[in-house]
């Protein structure tokens, strides 16, 4: 009989640790965050202060963040075609594993639409060329978002950071194969026709994240969020696949190390028996 291979690292796909909420005691937190079993964290560098600001992060701690760069929507105003090439530079010099967050957001009145159409197919077009996946932003922009994206077919996989959708977001996310990052919002109490269409995505496109600082879990000990609320948010949300938390971090992880490259080490045959009858569900 074969040695359990033990509890799986965890990946936290978005996360803004470069934000001024960590400033105090960022090194804090990623130790904790460590402790917590949370073996990478993906930080979002999503305008150029960001940007430089998240390199500076996985310079200091090189075994535990990855990197993606981008122009967020609510900071489509800023863009302009030297930023294009100032971005494309940044991929090519930083290495991130993604482009992003990049998107709609109609959230509010600014910015104007014309400036994030701008911002984002740049952002489309930066990631073709690369390669590389999309992360992608979405809110109260679902149609647009799809007609946005549906002009690239040939695009690397999609990330929905933060999925927040209607069916026919879902629908069409799916036959796409894009991926679903969840967390917090999936945990609100009142996100029950959240929680009804996150059933319906196929296991292998299933990510964990926390978007910290933003985004605290309800029974968070605070409102700040940060990687170390992983665990007891896989453990929260594993019912939505009639799964357990161990089951749910390690098909997250695996599903986020092929997809950004990370290169961990996931247990494969013990997975097959813990993710559900039937295995995984191929997108």
């Amino acid at each position: 009989m074969s040695a359990h291979p033990g509890p799986a690292p965890i990946v936290d796909t978005h996360a803004h640790l470069d934000d001024s909420a960590f400033d105090a005691d960022r090194d804090g937190v990623l130790a904790a965050s460590r402790e917590a079993g949370v073996a990478r964290v993906i930080n979002i560098g999503y305008n150029p202060a960001s940007w430089e600001r998240s390199r500076q992060l996985r310079e200091r701690f090189p075994d535990q963040i990855e990197i993606v760069l981008g122009l967020h929507p609510l900071d489509a105003m800023e863009f302009r075609p030297a930023l294009t090439i100032a971005l494309q530079r940044a991929i090519e010099t930083m290495r991130p594993v993604a482009i992003g967050e990049a998107g709609f957001d109609f959230s509010r009145r600014m910015p104007a639409l014309a400036d994030q159409e701008r911002a984002f197919q740049a952002q489309i077009e930066l990631a073709a060329a690369f390669g590389l996946p999309l992360v992608i932003h979405q809110r109260a922009a679902g149609d647009d978002l799809m007609l946005a994206l549906d002009r690239a077919p040939d695009l690397a996989p999609i990330v929905l950071h933060s999925f927040d959708g209607n069916q026919r977001l879902m629908d069409w996310a799916i036959e796409r194969g894009c991926y679903f990052g969840v967390g917090g919002l999936a945990l609100k109490p009142g996100s029950t026709d959240l929680r009804a269409l996150l059933r319906q995505a196929p296991r292998d496109r299933l990510l964990l994240e926390t978007d910290s600082p933003y985004l605290a879990p309800p029974a968070a000990p605070s409102r700040r969020n940060t990687p170390a609320n992983l665990p007891a948010m896989a453990a929260a949300l594993a019912p939505i696949w009639s799964l357990d938390a161990e089951a749910v971090c390690r098909l997250t992880t695996r599903n986020a190390s092929r997809l950004f490259g990370l290169g961990l080490a996931v247990a494969g045959a013990a997975m097959a028996a813990d993710d559900g009858e039937g295995g995984l569900n191929q997108g």
